[in-house]
This record gives structure tokens, sequence and C-alpha cells, in this order.
């Protein structure tokens, strides 16, 4: 479904990321793990098609992303790790900004509003302005903001940022569904716990994990492939973080 191949980005002629070819199928999760400005923050940008490579091609479904925007951008899903803009908005009138603006007829708004709301669990917060919510509240707009246009490609950052220890379980839940639904998803964090509660889940598919470290991949495989490799008597037993820890190049 995402096909990236030999992407660069260079900003003032210095290297953000280089030479990255990978791709995530239909129903998969890619997690990007990696310390602050390791460039996991751009990639997601440009996937989202925010910010044009320097060189290199990113295609959604087959299609060239950067040379047809208006048809690959309804197929994407971005959600940022801060919520910005539109404080005076209620919950019901920011929905129904971005349902016109997705261009959903009119007859069919209400419907698609009443279905996001009731599926990210915020009916109440209808009339509410977005100035007034809680940064998980505001998060769950997020989420029902997105769902609108039902995109195929999801691409969050740092999604487990914002939200309580309940949040966090019920984020895992929903990008679990996300996938059972054949959405392709890729989530950028800088946690190794999050890379574990990702992988551990009752996912049906088992999720790719791709480490940046200064704009390359330093591993990119499969969760139980890279277990496998950093253990080579093939044992799974002991914590996640320890053996993903030893995959980061040493500074």
């Amino acid at each position: 479904m995402l096909d990236v191949r030999n992407l660069c980005k260079s900003f003032d002629k210095k290297p953000v990321l280089t030479e990255l070819t990978f791709q995530v199928a239909t129903g998969e999760c890619l997690i990007l793990l990696g310390k602050n400005g390791s460039g996991k923050t751009i990639l997601l940008n440009i996937l989202a098609t925010l910010i044009e490579p320097t060189s290199g091609s990113v295609s959604i479904d087959g299609i060239d992303a950067f040379a047809n925007l208006k048809q690959v951008r309804p197929s994407i899903g971005y959600i940022p790790v801060a919520f910005e803009g539109y404080p005076e908005l209620s919950v019901a009138n920011y929905l129904n900004f971005f349902a016109a603006a997705y261009k959903l007829e009119k007859r069919g708004r209400v419907e698609a509003i009443n279905a996001v709301v009731e599926l990210m669990d915020i009916q109440h917060l209808r009339e509410i302005k977005i100035s007034e919510l809680s940064t998980g509240e505001r998060h769950r707009l997020l989420f029902a903001k997105t769902f609108l246009h039902e995109p195929q490609l999801w691409l969050l950052d740092e999604p487990f940022t914002p939200l309580d220890p309940v949040g966090q379980v019920e984020m895992i839940e929903f990008l679990g569904e996300l996938q059972a639904m054949g959405k392709t998803v890729v989530v950028a964090t800088n946690r190794l716990e999050d890379v574990r509660r990702l992988c551990c889940s009752d996912s049906h598919v088992e999720n790719l994990v791709g480490i940046l470290d200064n704009g390359q991949f330093a591993a990119f495989n499969t969760f139980g492939k890279l277990q496998r490799e950093v253990r080579e008597d093939g044992s799974t037993e002991g914590p996640v973080s320890n053996w993903l820890s030893e995959l980061f190049p040493q500074a």
C-alpha cells in the first residue's frame, strides 16, 4: 500500500533523511522508533505530502503521491503530536468544518459526525469549545476528525504522549482495530515501551519496526525477526526494551 523508494530530504544542503526504502502493506503497522532529531517527524510529514522530498518517491496504492496530490491526499490521515488552532470552535462546529472541507455532502455530514463522535466517545463534548477540552479529549477529537474521510493510510506522531494510562490502553485497542479494518498504519515514537505495547498486542499481523538513526534505518524488520537477530539462540524471553536497546547505534 505504501511504497517508499530512495527517499532523501535535506535542509540547507544538510541531509536529514538519506536513501530510505521500505514498504508497508495493507493492514500492516510500521513503528518508527528513534531518538529526538532522528528524522521521524520529517518522514511522517513527507508521507503526509506536507513536505516534498529532495529526491526519491512515495507511492500510495501504486500512485506517485507528489505527482498526484489531489488524488492521494483523501487516502491519508495524519495526526500530529499536538493539537493546533480553532480554540473558539465547538467540537460539533469543528467537525462540521472539516466534513465540508473533505467535501462530504450536506445530507451525509450529520450522519458522519454522529458516527465519529460515538466511535471516539465524545458525544458529551459536542457543544464544548476546543479551548476547554483536556489534552486527551483534544486527541480524541483529532481522531474523530480524521475518521470523517475514512483514510486508508494513518500516520500518527507520538500518539501515546498526550494520553493517561487508560487512554493509552484504549489507543492500543484502537490501532489494532484500524489494522483489522485493513488500514495501513505508521506510528512514530521515541519510547521503547510504545514498541512493546504495539507489538505485544492482539493484532493478527506482526508489526514492522524501523529504527531511525541520523536519517537512516539502523534496523528495519518485523518485531519477531529483529528479536531473533539480536538473540542468536532464538530465545524470546526477557524485557523487550533490553534487546531493542541493543539495536541502537552506540554514541
